[in-house]
């Protein structure tokens, strides 16, 4: 469980680091905070089963299920985290309000992935 979590926080680590690349270059150029948003985490969630499903939780299966588990999660995460980042917009900086919605996000899916979508493992 020990190696699990710190597997999690790299894989996680290198996850936020491509995500926020991501939008915050979308954001540069002149793209929306919510449409940034919103491409940088569909990037991010595509990275995330690959690398959770392989090296975090060690998954010798990927069905079906688990895919479409791990991708419900991962939507219901990303409104949570629209929601805040919507309350956030309103009072800071865009760009903290990307990174206060992104631990309501991140919280949020690592509950729910261990605990359901690879609770075997």
């Amino acid at each position: 469980m020990f190696f699990q979590f710190i597997r999690y926080n790299l894989v996680g680590i290198i996850n936020t680091i491509a995500g926020f690349s991501i939008i915050f270059l979308l954001m540069f150029i002149g793209l929306s905070a919510t449409l940034s948003n919103a491409i940088g985490y569909a990037i991010g969630s595509i990275l995330s089963f690959y690398l959770n499903s392989r090296y975090t939780f060690k998954s010798t299966r990927n069905s079906k299920s688990q895919i479409f588990k791990f991708f419900t999660i991962l939507g219901v995460s990303y409104i949570l985290n629209f929601i805040t980042l919507q309350w956030l917009l309103g009072f800071v900086n865009p760009y903290i309000a990307q990174i206060g919605s992104a631990i309501v996000y991140t919280v949020s899916s690592f509950l729910m992935v261990k605990f359901i979508v690879f609770k075997d493992s």
